[in-house]
């Protein structure tokens, strides 16, 4: 393995100066950085990240903030997917990951604190967008980079995102195209999430251009034998839908069982977002809108990184 050392004999010039060469320092004149430079690229030399982080008092990983709650949400595969996004995008920049995850906002502001503190870190990608959010509040405070995967809250945040209310639209355009739906529902949790709504609007300005009757169905996450119950009355209430769309797939998954189980009958189904390990959503009357959470979270890692670049939007598809 090329060392500093060999870089620094080859150069005819002390370790120190080929050390502070490689890392731009401005005691060093441009004509000797770029000799050593050029003779390092010769050599193959790589460096030694974590030395060097260490020497400067920074770390070289990425934290990555999950939105505050239930400890599994770091199970859900949409994250995951996420996460394998900015594990690419780091691995050739030599960074790692490091994971902020709690059950309640002041657990997760503690953690984040001392992954700043403790461990060093100075960027950070936040898995959500919220207004009025005290982790970004933290990190304005601390003075270190951020980047959200949803809507920005301010005109200076970065973020990545779909534009959803466009997605939310198209849906509802398939629907009505492909499965000539005449009374259409909407599913989303509650309480309802940004992307939620955004996906929601825009299903319904298609709805309403159709002059198309749609309801919208909230379902709480509490109290899941009930709930089922619940839906299921309201499904049974409303024979006359013949075209669903849900917020996210497990909402889709829940939707089609609960169909297949009470009603005995298939309704046209599109589900936002596709869950890789999710077989059960399976059907020709089954559409999913595709919003590639692994180029999201490479895409975090691109704009986080680039002090020039304030955003990407990731294109979605619709498919089987």
């Amino acid at each position: 393995m090329v060392t500093i050392r060999d870089i620094a004999k080859r150069a005819g010039v002390s370790v120190s100066t080929a050390s502070r060469a490689l890392n731009n320092h401005p005691k060093i004149s441009q004509k000797t950085r770029d000799k050593i430079k050029a003779i390092a690229d010769e050599m193959g030399y790589l460096p030694n990240y974590n030395a060097k982080n260490l020497t400067n008092g920074v770390s070289n990983a990425i934290g990555v903030v999950f939105p505050p709650g239930e400890m599994s949400s770091a199970a859900n595969p949409f994250y995951v997917d996420i996460l394998m996004g900015i594990n690419r995008e780091l691995r050739p920049r030599n960074g790692v990951l490091s994971v902020a995850i709690a059950n309640t906002m002041a657990e997760l502001a503690a953690n984040v604190s001392a992954l700043i503190t403790q461990g060093l870190i100075r960027y950070f990608v936040l898995l959500y967008s919220k207004k009025n959010d005290p982790i970004i509040k933290l990190l304005r405070a601390q003075k270190v980079a951020y980047v959200v995967i949803g809507d920005p809250n301010a005109d200076d945040e970065k973020f990545v995102n779909n534009n959803n209310q466009l997605a939310g639209q198209k849906a509802g355009e398939y629907m009505l195209k492909k499965f000539n739906a005449s009374r259409t529902l909407f599913v989303e949790s509650e309480p309802e999430q940004g992307f939620e709504r955004k996906r929601r609007l825009g299903f319904q300005q298609a709805m309403a251009a159709a002059n198309i009757p749609s309801e919208v169905l909230k379902i709480s996450e509490k109290g899941q034998m009930k709930l089922d119950d619940a839906v299921a009355q309201f499904l049974m209430t409303r024979q006359t839908i013949d075209g669903i769309v849900t917020a996210d797939d497990t909402l889709g998954q829940m939707i089609y069982q609960l169909l297949w189980r009470h009603l005995d009958r298939s309704v046209p189904l599109i589900c936002f977002n596709r869950n890789r390990t999710n077989n059960l959503l399976m059907g020709p009357s089954v559409r999913f809108v595709e919003l590639y959470p692994q180029s999201m979270g490479a895409a975090a890692v691109r704009v986080l990184m680039d002090p020039d670049k304030k955003s990407e939007i990731i294109p979605f598809t619709i498919e089987r």
